[in-house]
């Protein structure tokens, strides 16, 4: 009989290589994406790296969480929860700075400096009038973006409930745009993303701290084990 209960050893196999599989599947999607794929999606080569860093750790810390329990490892399993405590802490630390700094970038996100900066560079003006053909937006900030001109991508077809904005353009006359600004519309999906990215960080968070659970009490049932041989061994001896 093992000195660990099998129902326990089990899950926590079972744990440990479903997250061998999930960072087999991260780095099978890492080694598809070419580099000058990344480049083109604006990932750096740093990022890249971290992402090649937890796709391994992640497979490296679950084999040795699976070899600790099947072999009933105390010290491997001692590693591993120190190996979960700390990846917990750091999950908790990231998923708090970045739900305490979402506000602030947001704001930052759709400033008046970013629709400058956009409006300095062509080639990022032509990607706006795309997003405003796209999303049915104007301006970066608002049609007060383009001054007096107002590109056709702005243009909105008044309907029932369409809720067009009407301005008094030169000699265009009265002339209909889009209410929403692009970064008002952007930013929704932008925010969206950041929630996602917390609720995987704070999911890992989670794990982590199940997995340091489950270890702390399979290193007591080994503790327990141990002494009760011990005890029986000095009984006999007597």
């Amino acid at each position: 009989m093992g000195k660990i209960a099998g129902c326990l050893k089990a899950v926590f196999i079972s744990f440990n290589c479903l997250f061998t599989c999930l960072g087999g599947m991260f780095i099978y999607g890492l080694l598809q994406t070419n580099l000058s794929d990344y480049k083109t999606e604006g990932i750096d080569a740093p990022s890249v790296l971290w992402l090649w860093v937890f796709a391994i750790s992640t497979i490296l810390i679950s084999l040795l969480g699976s070899h600790a329990a099947r072999t009933e490892n105390k010290c491997g399993l001692k590693f591993f929860a120190v190996l979960m405590g700390i990846g917990m802490v750091l999950m908790v630390i990231c998923g708090v700075l970045v739900s305490v700094s979402k506000n602030q970038a947001m704001e930052n996100f759709r400033s008046p400096e970013v629709a400058k900066e956009i409006l300095k560079d062509d080639e990022k003006k032509t990607i706006l009038i795309t997003v405003q053909q796209q999303l049915q937006c104007c301006g970066w900030t608002g049609v007060e973006d383009w001054g007096s001109d107002i590109p056709d991508s702005c243009r909105c077809t008044p309907s029932y409930g369409s809720g067009c904005k009407s301005i008094s353009q030169g000699y265009r006359g009265l002339f209909s745009v889009h209410p929403k600004s692009c970064g008002e519309v952007v930013g929704v999906y932008v925010e969206y993303g950041i929630n996602i990215i917390l609720g995987i960080t704070f999911g890992f968070a989670f794990v982590a701290m199940v997995g340091l659970i489950i270890s702390i009490k399979m290193i007591n049932q080994i503790n327990r084990h141990d002494r009760a041989g011990v005890s029986a061994f000095a009984m006999r001896d007597y």
